[in-house]
């Protein structure tokens, strides 16, 4: 069995053991989202439209926020936000590395970035530079399980089991961080991490 195999098999068996440890026990009360500040320190938000009857469909989110943050010196930041109150066979969180392609943008470039979370405890995020013909753009993602910062799929499936177990706890959420390259890539990175850490305080509290 390839180590890849070995990965997705691993990955399946724990959803379902997560669901079995969370049936009894109920889903916790939906958070809100839109409690994310409309003002993110020199950013200002604004929605930027529903996502499509079929995206929705698919994604199965329990609840998400789709915004677009402009600063009016820099590039607009997209943010995305789903989250999911219980992770259960075909209903769990869809990591960008598989989506971002099926709309067109592949990866040329993947990393992974730490960050210190509000709390001084190490992170850690995804770091992607996607292209669709000519446009470029850096996204930053990683998944809040509980408080945590994690840039890793295999690594936020840990530890929803972990919880599962130990909490009767599945919510999780993705959040995801879009911004257009028009220069180096390097700039649109910084750019992003500053709006991240700005973010955080304000992300991290409501999986705590």
């Amino acid at each position: 069995m390839t180590f890849r195999l070995s990965v997705v098999v691993a990955l399946l068996a724990s959803t379902a053991v997560i669901a079995h440890s969370v049936r009894s026990r109920g889903v916790p009360a939906p958070i809100a989202l839109d409690s994310i500040p409309l003002t993110v320190d020199a950013w200002h938000g604004a929605d930027a439209g529903a996502l499509d009857v079929e995206t929705t469909r698919i994604l199965a989110a329990d609840a998400y926020v789709n915004r677009t943050y402009e600063d009016g010196s820099r590039q607009p930041v997209g943010l995305y936000v789903a989250y999911y109150a219980q992770q259960r066979p075909g209903v769990s969180i869809h990591s960008p590395l598989h989506c971002l392609p099926g709309t067109g943008w592949e990866p040329v470039d993947v990393a992974t970035r730490s960050i210190d979370d509000p709390t001084g405890t190490s992170g850690s995020l995804r770091r992607l530079v996607v292209r669709k013909a000519r446009e470029r753009a850096v996204v930053l993602y990683w998944y809040a399980v509980h408080g945590r910062t994690i840039g890793s799929e295999v690594a936020s499936k840990a530890w929803l089991l972990h919880d599962s177990v130990l909490m009767g706890r599945s919510d999780a959420a993705l959040v995801r961080v879009v911004v257009p390259v028009t220069g180096s890539v390097e700039s649109a990175e910084q750019e992003g991490l500053s709006f991240v850490r700005g973010l955080l305080p304000h992300v991290t509290r409501l999986w705590s």
